[in-house]
């Protein structure tokens, strides 16, 4: 596979790969056979006279392939221990991002292990409320973790290491396609006319869908972030907002048109997701990690999706990546820090990620081409990019990301109503962002 790193931005840089993957029965059957001769790997118990409880929260344990794999790897370590016992537990991502940024701004992280994003895991960083993870780099000799980690680190020690890096690709089922006699558009004019020959409303049938709905807020701003790229814009630099730059004042005029033209307008995120695995959707702009969460959901649809290539000159997407984190307040910290070096394993963590059906490898020497090959709708649309990162386009305001989204999207939605134009919303909301930026400094 050809996909280019993220490019460097000293400490401001964030990205690379996925996460986890374990050995034996339990995991069988849903992750890849191991490779041939390699053997699976048994952490060592910890050895404290008392059974430890970890909690481990994170939104992700009811997705998919990604839950059955993340919850067999869970069972797979706990039958590995006598002392130690890793529990999962599940909160919905929107519920779960306001939990953990409370969490930040109270000094007081609920759980003993963490998921971040790429915009927590710096807030927590920042904060001192994570314990060192380097000694899992060196128990499992691990020599070649991606740059995208430059983020995770301070004062010299690593404190998040990425379970999942979710790459933005566009995704079309072939049917639809071939139905309409298209072909993947070049440019963004294109793709709107595309997405609109492709929906017809009164057959129920959609051109597109993404997320767009201000109750649903991390969603939204999760999907509107990549529409900056169009026309190489940026969100802000450093701390200064670029919400009234022509590059975004296009790309929000540009996902105006696709919402009024094709897509199932005041549709929910899990009824889009739906719509999209039944046929009724015919695109969505999605993240490559969540591809292989449809297929046991909609297996029929499935092996009819392919990826098409990025609609736009610049051939640039984003890419996020997501660490395991320690809280180092945590009274079980060295058995949770024991569950992430299982984890890092190279070989459990091969197995995680092809489990889990994602593309990027934060340890690139875990990756093996032959899976890669196996992706039917990896190429071209997640193939070759050229990824960007979070801080690469929110600048400073990655510290304060929510709180920056949530005046966009707020703003934006006026424009969606057709209460305001797309430059009246985002004078007012560049005005709002300037206010954030004072706030913060």
């Amino acid at each position: 596979m050809t996909t280019q790193q993220p490019k460097s931005t000293s400490r401001r840089e964030f990205l690379k790969v996925a996460a986890f993957v374990g050995a034996g029965a339990a995991l069988a059957a849903c992750a890849p056979a191991a490779a041939p001769g390699a053997a699976p790997s048994v952490a060592p118990a910890v050895n404290t006279g008392a059974r430890q409880t970890v909690r481990y929260l994170s939104w992700w344990f009811e997705e998919g392939n990604r839950g059955i794999t993340w919850n067999n790897f869970i069972k797979e370590f706990n039958e590995s221990q006598k002392d130690i016992e890793v529990v999962a537990e599940n909160i919905p991502f929107d519920q779960y991002t306001t939990k953990t940024i409370v969490g930040a701004q109270s000094g007081e992280l609920d759980g003993d292990i963490v998921m971040a994003t790429p915009e927590l895991a710096p807030r927590l960083i920042r904060s001192d409320l994570l314990a060192p993870l380097d000694d899992v780099l060196t128990r499992n000799n691990i020599t070649d973790l991606s740059s995208a980690h430059d983020a995770m680190r301070k004062d010299g020690k690593i404190y998040g290491l990425d379970m999942v890096t979710v790459a933005f690709g566009l995704l079309y089922n072939s049917d639809r396609y071939a139905e309409a006699n298209i072909a993947p558009a070049q440019t963004p004019e294109e793709w709107i006319e595309i997405s609109k020959a492709l929906t017809n409303r009164d057959e129920q049938k959609y051109g597109f869908f993404t997320s767009h709905l201000v109750s649903e807020p991390s969603d939204f701003w999760f999907q509107l972030e990549v529409w900056c790229m169009p026309y190489s814009g940026k969100w802000a630099e450093g701390k200064t907002p670029l919400l009234t730059s022509e590059p975004i004042l296009r790309g929000l005029k540009l996902f105006k048109e696709m919402y009024d033209g094709a897509m199932p307008q005041g549709t929910d995120t899990p009824t889009g997701t739906r719509l999209f695995g039944t046929g009724a959707v015919a695109q969505e702009f999605i993240v490559s990690a969540a591809v292989g969460s449809l297929k046991p959901t909609y297996p029929e649809v499935y092996p009819k999706l392919m990826s098409a290539p990025i609609p736009w000159e610049s051939n640039q997407s984003i890419a996020r990546i997501h660490p395991m984190m320690v809280n180092a307040s945590s009274a079980v910290k060295e058995a949770a820090i024991e569950f992430v070096a299982y984890m890092y394993n190279k070989e459990n963590y091969r197995r995680m990620v092809e489990g889990c059906e994602d593309v990027i490898f934060a340890i690139p020497s875990a990756a093996r081409q032959e899976y890669l090959d196996n992706l039917h709708w990896l190429k071209p649309g997640f193939d070759g990019v050229s990824y960007l990162t979070p801080f690469d386009i929110v600048g400073d305001f990655v510290y304060n990301f929510n709180e920056f989204g949530q005046i966009v999207i707020s703003n934006f939605a006026d424009v969606l109503n057709d209460v305001k134009s797309v430059e009246e919303a985002m004078a007012a909301a560049q005005t709002q962002a300037e206010a954030l930026a004072e706030r913060i400094s």
